[in-house]
């Protein structure tokens, strides 16, 4: 198990030094200057108008209620160090621990010293081992401890206040706390797997000054070998360059051959693909084609059923034409023998009162009686095959009227049906333009993005890279990325290509899919000719 390490240090005047090298206001030798950013100094806020470590210290001074002079020499601020091995704190940051691990470090030093006193904290992950450095102003209440001195003076000072707050690192730095201290952080984090360092171990800490000595020894021992190996190297080197020329060579031939099977191969798998797809257009084109055939014949048979009904209906129609001619003969026939007979008796009437005054009037009545009967009869004759020429033609109009009226009944029908199915269709379109108009008053961009969705979706692409595509920015996809081709009906690698939405060149009210900076389906295009000549001058066609 790995030990929870915990190292408190005192600092006097300003505490200048100590905060440049927290604060990384100057480079230290073993810090990495591009793993900077992952320091953090968020943990404990300075005061509003206060800048810096060192203000947050003189603020807390200031603000601490103290009574007595602050000495020169007096220990204005105690530098708290907690770190482990390594190894430790790396796997904290794997777990996604190491947050939590520097917060409850930094309450437990809020909770050891008092929350006030703890004026700021910093993680420092540019360095060899991560650590955390705390800076506590050492602020105490406890009554102060006389020396052996004061005890024997005889003078005597007016006596202050048990209570009062005093600024003391001794009341602190006892044996008894220090040895306190090491027991409560280690009890803090034995939930991160850490441990009480050994009692009593005489291992020390080696402080900043120390340390950086000790890596000057080493930095000019490091240079001495790095002498005597430089000229060892430069004949490595130079048998390296005529070793990594004589590799590059052939690893150039075996790219080319490699590619040269790899478009062999590629241009083989695309024409056995592209012939099972011809073979599989045929099937469904011949399967088609025997639907449409029977389909042909249903519809044939269809349409001579109603040229059949249609020759019927003419036919029909003809026939009541002809009976139609027929009975305007008749009629006129009836009214010209009409006309003949009214003729025929006025003729007789007068003939008969001719005949009545010379005759005598038996005789007069017997000739009258005869002309009587005579025509009577014949009128009588006419007249009933007049009414039922009448009756017949009176049948024959009010079966034409029933026909025209049949008629007029489907065309009623049939124009609404029409009429219902055009206001479904105009209901319709009237709720996609209100629609359409609601989306571009309150999300104007949307309508002008749609075509570039649909070219998202046409491509298949995943509705997470389509939302994140639609801010406009451009990206690139990762290798081995591919995107369909509906035209070609095939994946297509677009990795390390530059996908981005954005307006449409030739309709700039638009926005469309682009790839390296085309339209994505002339892109594709433009991909399939180039590797069609390449499979071509593979194969040496051209």
């Amino acid at each position: 198990m790995s030990y929870a390490v915990l190292h408190i240090m005192k600092a006097s005047g300003s505490c200048n030094a100590i905060a440049r090298h927290i604060e990384r206001t100057t480079q230290p030798d073993n810090a990495h200057p591009e793993l900077r950013h992952l320091n953090r100094d968020d943990f404990i806020k300075y005061p509003d108008g206060v800048v810096g470590l060192g203000e947050a210290i003189q603020h807390r001074l200031d603000n601490a209620g103290l009574t007595r002079k602050i000495g020169k020499n007096q220990v204005l601020a105690l530098h708290v160090l907690m770190t482990s091995d390594g190894d430790a704190l790396r796997r904290l940051a794997d777990e996604g621990r190491l947050d939590e691990w520097a917060q409850a470090s930094v309450g437990w030093a809020k909770q050891t010293f008092g929350e006030d006193n703890v004026v700021a904290a910093h993680l420092h992950m540019d360095e060899q081992t991560p650590h955390l450095h705390v800076t506590v102003v050492p602020i105490v209440t406890a009554e102060r401890k006389k020396k052996a001195s004061e005890a024997k003076a005889k003078k005597r000072y007016r006596t202050k206040s048990k209570d009062d707050p005093r600024l003391s690192a001794n009341d602190i730095m006892t044996r008894e706390n220090l040895t306190r201290f090491q027991d409560t952080y280690a009890e803090a984090m034995e939930r991160f797997g850490l441990e009480r360092g050994i009692r009593g171990s005489e291992a020390r800490h080696v402080d900043q000054h120390e340390y950086y000595r000790q890596c000057q020894i080493r930095k000019k021992d490091l240079e001495q070998d790095v002498a005597g190996l430089s000229a060892d190297k430069k004949q490595l080197d130079t048998e390296n360059r005529s070793l990594e020329k004589r590799k590059a060579e052939l690893e150039r031939g075996n790219r080319w051959l490699e590619k040269t099977i790899i478009e062999s191969k590629a241009a083989n798998a695309k024409i056995l693909k592209e012939n099972s797809d011809l073979e599989k257009r045929k099937s469904e084109l011949e399967e088609s084609n025997s639907c449409l055939a029977a389909t042909n014949t249903t519809l044939s048979n269809e349409k001579k059923l109603l040229e059949a009904d249609k020759k019927k209906t003419a036919d029909e129609i003809a026939d009541i034409e002809a009976d139609k001619s027929k009975l305007i003969e008749e009629r006129s026939t009836y009214a010209k023998e009409t006309e003949a007979a009214r003729k025929e008796k006025e003729t007789a009437l007068q003939e008969a009162a001719d005949a009545k005054a010379q005759r005598d009037s038996n005789r007069k009545d017997a000739l009258s009686n005869l002309a009587n009967r005579f025509t009577g009869s014949k009128t009588k004759r006419l007249e009933s095959e007049l009414a039922d020429s009448r009756e017949e033609i009176r049948t024959l109009k009010e079966r034409a009227d029933e026909t025209a009226k049949t008629h007029r009944s489907r065309v009623w029908d049939l124009q609404q049906q029409l009429d219902k199915q055009k206001e479904r269709e105009d209901s319709i379109v009237r709720g996609h333009k209100e629609t359409e108009d609601l989306i571009q008053r309150f999300f104007p961009g949307v309508i002008a993005a749609l075509p570039a969705i649909r070219d998202c979706i046409r491509v298949k692409m995943s509705d997470t890279l389509i939302t994140t595509l639609l801010d406009g920015k451009p990206r690139s996809f990762k290798t081995g990325y591919t995107l369909y081709d509906p035209n070609e009906e095939k994946d297509v690698d677009v990795g390390n290509v530059e996908v981005q939405i954005k307006r449409d060149p030739t309709d700039d009210n638009n926005y469309r899919l682009h790839l390296g900076g085309k339209r994505v389906f002339q892109w594709f295009r433009e991909k399939w000719q180039s590797l069609k000549q390449t499979v071509r001058r593979g194969f040496g066609i051209r």
